[in-house]
Formats: structure tokens, sequence, C-alpha cells
């Protein structure tokens, strides 16, 4: 999965010598992007159907227009392709559907109106957020890649996690999800994740992508958390080590051992959920909401484990029960409570 700044939970500026003193907002390269592409527009859309699962299109023009536009921006030479078989990855998502509390389905039926399969996407997932004719956000489309889709939920988790740190003959880290690993929990993840994205936008949780400066400061769930969407005055407090976690690198330098372990332990005094929630805004509330859906309603676990040789420590446990999460924890139970 590869970073693309604000529409996943996969990006960082290089913003990381900025202290209170000389902060500034920076520039939001994406926001007319994230305002005009033809691809975020409603009345480009096919109309909605049915359920959230229904609305699994095949690629069109104006889509793939959106994405050779934000891998423009990014440099990115990659040109996506709409995944030819959707059936099997239709199934796929009617599982999902059929497993998921009907309080979660409800809220993606508002807010998911499309879903778009395809390949070379240049990350795992993205999502757009979609415009109404005035221009407000109405909801958001997520494109998946179907050829990374391959592993299990653990085994994805793991792989993501691990791009953070040197390879180690002697330390590795494991995430685990459940017990399956499997694809569908893998995928689960994946679709609570980017609907995270979008029910900050839409809901106005957090700035929208088309501002050209998004200020988190006067947002009361990034308060004291994040002032832009990659400056923490955590930085400038108790955690300087948040500037070292960097995903999806070729070739990391952070190693697992000690400094690793000893950022998991610092992740359990802040509001970020798990290690790729420190790594900017969006991605802290996002990460968050789709760990509350995975651990409370679905009941499953959010582990990290430290493994050297044959043993194992636990360095991370259902963070979103902890008090660090309880602010999401309390803003998302009043979601759900209020759609029964």
């Amino acid at each position: 999965m590869k970073s693309i700044p604000y529409l996943i939970s996969l990006f960082s500026f290089l913003f990381w010598s900025c202290s209170p003193k000389d902060f500034s907002l920076p520039i939001n390269p994406y926001a007319s992007w994230a305002k005009e592409s033809p691809g975020l527009q409603i009345g480009t859309l096919p109309k909605s159907i049915g359920n959230w699962n229904d609305r699994v299109y095949p690629m069109d023009t104006d889509r793939l227009r959106t994405l050779i536009e934000i891998n423009q921006i990014d440099g990115i030479e990659d040109i996506p392709s709409g995944t030819k078989d959707l059936k099997t990855w239709r199934e796929q998502i009617s599982r999902l559907f059929a497993n998921f509390p009907k309080e979660v389905n409800e809220l993606a039926n508002e807010s998911i109106l499309g879903i778009y399969f395809v390949t070379n996407l240049g990350s795992t997932g993205l999502t757009g957020v979609v415009r109404d004719t005035s221009g407000k956000p109405a909801g958001g489309i997520i494109f998946l890649d179907s050829d990374l889709l391959k592993d299990g939920g653990n085994d994805w988790a793991t792989k993501r996690e691990n791009t953070t740190f040197q390879q180690n003959l002697n330390y590795s880290i494991r995430v685990q999800l459940d017990q399956s690993n499997s694809l569908d929990t893998a995928l689960s993840y994946i679709i609570l994740h980017e609907l995270g994205h979008i029910l900050a936008i839409v809901r106005n949780y957090a700035p929208d992508y088309s501002e050209p400066k998004r200020d988190f400061r006067n947002y009361p769930y990034f308060e004291g958390v994040w002032w832009s969407e990659t400056f923490s005055p955590y930085e400038d407090t108790f955690f300087p080590e948040r500037q070292k976690i960097k995903f999806y690198q070729k070739n990391p330098t952070l190693p697992i051992f000690p400094d690793g372990k000893f950022l998991y332990k610092k992740l359990t005094n802040t509001q970020f959920v798990s290690l790729y929630a420190a790594t900017n805004a969006d991605d802290t509330f996002a990460e968050a909401f789709a760990q509350y859906v995975h651990v409370f309603l679905l009941k499953k676990e959010y582990k990290v484990l430290l493994i050297a040789g044959e043993e194992s420590e636990v360095v991370l446990s259902d963070p979103i029960k902890k008090e660090g999460g309880r602010k999401f924890r309390e803003l998302f139970a009043s979601i759900f409570e209020n759609s029964r």
C-alpha cells in the first residue's frame, strides 16, 4: 500500500522540523483536485442502488481520469485500469455486508456511493469524497487494488506494520486482527478504514480535503493532538519520536528493538490507536473508526506482538479500549446509538 495524501492513511509531508514557534499551515496541493475532479462529482456517478454492497461498479472514464489526476499530482507513473472480473469481489463484499452489524451497514449505505476494483492503483486502497451540485461533501467512493488484496487480515496488517522497521534476524512485529487470518478480515478492516475517512469529512469532524490549507486546531476530536495533517504538538512535548514513524519505506532505518518497542509504549499515552494512526491526522480518525467497529461491534481484536525467537510479548492490545481512545470511542458509540 503506497501513500496518497489526504485520501488514505498512508502519507506524511516532510514537515518534521516544525515547532509551535515557527508553525505555519502547509499548502494543500490536492484542494483543486478534491473539489473539481469530474470523477468526484455526484452527477457523474451511477444512480445509487440498494445497499452499499450493491454499488461495486466497473471502472469508467470519469473515475479513471480522477485516478490519473491524483497520480500526476504525486508524480506517480502508474496508470490504473479496471479489474475485469468483478464477480468474486462482489461476492466478497456481499459477505462483509452479511457479517456487518445493522448500524454499520446503515452508515455505509449513507456514505459509500461506489466501490471500484482496479489494478495498478499504486496502493491497496484510496478514497475520494464526492461533491453534490453545491460542492458540499455528499459521500465517498472507494478504490481497491484487486492485485494487492491477496493476504489474510493478520498477514496484511503485519506486512504494513513492518514497512516501518528495519529487517532484523532476532526480532519481528506481528499484528493479530483475529484467529481466522482470512482475506475477508483484511478487506473488512480496509473498507472500515476508508469509511472512517469519508465519515470524517462528510460529517465535518475534520477539515475538508478541498480547503487550500487544512487547519485541524478548531476541530474538537483533534484538539491538542494535530494542528495540520502532519504536525502534532506532541512532537515538542513527550512524543518527539513520532517523527520517526514512516510507513511504506523501501529501506527503513528504524530498529524494531529497542526503538520500535519504545514507540508502542508511547502510543498508550496518546490518542493514536495504532502506529499507523500516528502518521497523520486523517489516519488518526480513520484508524480509530476502523478499530472501534472491529473491536467493539465485530468482537475481534487488535493486538501487536514483538517476536523474539520462540518468545512473544504483547506491546499493544486493543488501544481503542484505553483512555487514549476514549474521545473517539464516545463519538462512535453515539453515532451508532443514534442510528438504532
